[in-house]
């Protein structure tokens, strides 16, 4: 495979006007779940070459000229985070683009989702996320250099980035995040607890009493089956350890006969035969204590024949045992076997060991006693049922008046947002509609959004778009002091409105980055104004190419980034003040 020559941009190492050694407090603010976003790699993609960006904490802008390339970066990410992959964003001449950032995060349900897939997870909290393109178009997709499929990479993805731009991905476009930001609000974590507990019995209580419906002809089957399985398992006499005790004598009784020959033929060897070895080895030691008397040195050989004639003595006791022990009995044997092949037969059909069998009996006789038994059971699970029925409704009724109250004061918050951030003809709210009681209570809800006075109100999801629902979702966010603690990124959330709205957007985003890490890609000077971090993003073209280019700036080019926004590529005096003012304003507003 051919692949395209890397020319190294000037990146990215360069601390930015703000003072990065904040991190720890940054940090220190976050719950345990928190993510942060590290930095990003990427290669021959689009205009890219080779781009390396590392990412601080709180409040990051991005900024540059129209078509410079800035929603690469978020594009690069929703590939990291499973959006679908297209062969023609692969650099020109480039067989293929590769995109790879690393995470951190404290987030339990990483862990676990991780470690679902077997994929290690290591103490510094580290996930890695790579996804490489091939102008074939065959894409692959790493999680901490394990490879995985691309739904994978998008549930990942799900708990490290909220995305603020017109597709669906945000967290807040989904119903049980929106009933869960509500609950949030109205503080009824403990009602819920127990409705959840509630709602288990009444489940559990509902199955046995489905399980226990059957006609009367279908439970005199199961009776009569239960019956014989437990009279054949009762019959059998089993007790625990008999197959193995069974299996260890089998190969005694099927070879009796044949030890018990070869038991003689060496107690013949040994002491009764002509010519055994025992009277040979006493010949041998006397024959070695006459040498030694003859002046040979026989010191050494004496003792040793003494143990081995000890030993051969030893061993032919031993083999005398064995023959009284072995005993020639074909009925014995047979009702070994038999013994054997009922034991196989029950563990087939009721366990793989007889303490499961035993087991299944027991269960089995508990089940005979419910069918027996079924009219006395059946009125006792409808009376639990019905208590158990009320509760719930009661809890459920609980959790509803505590949700609606809450949401009276979250949609007025919220409205309040949106107007401050110039939407003033917007309206929220929330919808309730009935659902069959369950853990969560009675309640199906849904955050309603119109942002122009006097249409039809419908589902957020169905009607604010671009900029407008990324507005929608950080005054949500603002207002319900959300913290679900992902990396958010605003694409263009100040499309469309002006400066005095925009300096309104970065107030609330530098508040919102308290709590998470927040980019935001703007045009807009007033939102710029309010960075920690700000990245400009431009185009250069060398040896005859183009490539787009990344830079955190220094405080004095976030200054001049900021004036050309406001007067364009002649940066000019005025400009340069207005900068420095809307700079300083920002860290009053603050």
């Amino acid at each position: 495979m051919s692949s395209c020559g890397v020319r190294k941009a000037h990146m990215i190492y360069t601390r930015g006007f703000a003072p990065h050694n904040n991190y720890s407090l940054f940090t220190a603010n976050y719950s345990l779940k928190w993510v942060m976003l590290l930095n990003l790699n990427i290669k021959n993609y689009a205009l890219i070459e080779d781009l390396n960006i590392e990412f601080h904490g709180g409040f990051t802008v991005i900024s540059g000229e129209t078509g410079a390339g800035k929603s690469i970066l978020v594009k690069s990410i929703e590939l990291l985070t499973g959006a679908r992959a297209d062969s023609s964003s692969i650099r020109s001449g480039c067989s293929i683009c590769t995109i790879s950032a690393s995470f951190e995060s404290k987030n339990p349900q990483i862990r676990k989702y991780l470690n679902s897939l077997s994929i290690p997870f290591d103490d510094e909290n580290t996930i890695i996320l790579r996804r490489t393109i091939e102008n074939t178009g065959k894409s692959k997709a790493f999680i901490n250099d394990s490879q995985v499929n691309i739904s994978s990479l998008a549930s990942i993805g799900s708990f490290l980035i909220d995305f603020h731009n017109q597709n669906e991905k945000h967290s807040l476009l989904n119903i049980d995040s929106q009933l869960e930001i509500l609950d949030e609000a109205a503080q009824i974590s403990d009602l819920k607890e127990k409705a959840a507990e509630i709602y288990c019995k009444v489940k559990d209580i509902k199955a046995k009493i489905e399980a226990m419906n059957l006609s009367e002809a279908e439970r005199e089957r199961k009776i009569d089956l239960y019956v014989f399985q437990v009279q054949e398992i009762e019959d059998a006499k089993l007790e625990n350890g008999e197959d193995e005790k069974i299996e260890t004598e089998l190969p005694k009784l099927k070879n009796a006969e044949k030890i018990s020959s070869l038991c003689e033929q060496t107690i013949s060897l040994l002491y009764s035969g002509e010519n055994p070895a025992l009277s040979n080895l006493i010949k041998a030691k006397k024959n070695i204590e006459t040498i030694n008397t003859l002046g040979a040195d026989a010191s050494e050989a004496l003792p040793l024949i003494e143990q081995s004639y000890y030993q051969a003595e030893e061993s032919y006791r031993e083999t005398e045992k064995i023959l009284s022990q072995t005993q020639i009995d074909p009925q014995k044997l047979n009702d070994a076997l038999e013994r054997t092949e009922l034991i196989k037969k029950l563990k087939k059909k009721y366990g793989s060991t007889i303490a499961e069998i035993i087991e299944y009996k027991e269960k089995t006789d508990q089940e005979l006693k419910v069918l027996r038994d079924y009219q006395e059971n059946a009125d006792k699970l409808e009376n639990e049922l019905q208590i158990y029925t009320k509760l719930l409704n009661d809890i459920c009724e609980k959790i509803s008046w505590k949700r609606k109250k809450a949401s009276a004061d979250f949609c007025k918050n919220a409205a309040a947002e949106l107007e401050d951030l110039g939407m003033k003809n917007a309206a929220f709210e929330i919808k309730f509609e009935l659902k069959e009681p369950s853990s969560d209570g009675y309640d199906a809800i849904e955050f309603m959004f119109c942002a122009n006075k006097g249409e039809k109100i419908l589902p957020l999801k169905d009607t604010a778009s671009g900029g407008e629902l990324s507005r929608v979702l950080l005054a949500i966010e603002v207002s319900s002091k959300l913290r679900n603690d992902m990396t958010a990124i605003f694409d263009e959330i100040d499309t469309g409105t002006g400066g005095k709205e925009g300096g309104k957007i970065g107030k609330k985003l530098k508040e919102l980055s308290k709590n998470k890490q927040v980019f935001s890609i703007t045009h807009l000077p007033q939102v710029a104004a309010f960075a920690k971090t700000h990245i400009k993003i431009y185009k250069e073209i060398s040896d005859s190419r183009t490539r787009t280019m990344a830079k955190i700036l220094t405080n004095g080019e976030h200054i001049e980034e900021i004036a050309r926004m406001i007067s364009g590529e002649k940066i000019t005096k005025t400009a340069l003040e207005h900068a420095g003012e809307l700079i300083k304003t920002s860290t009053t507003l603050l």
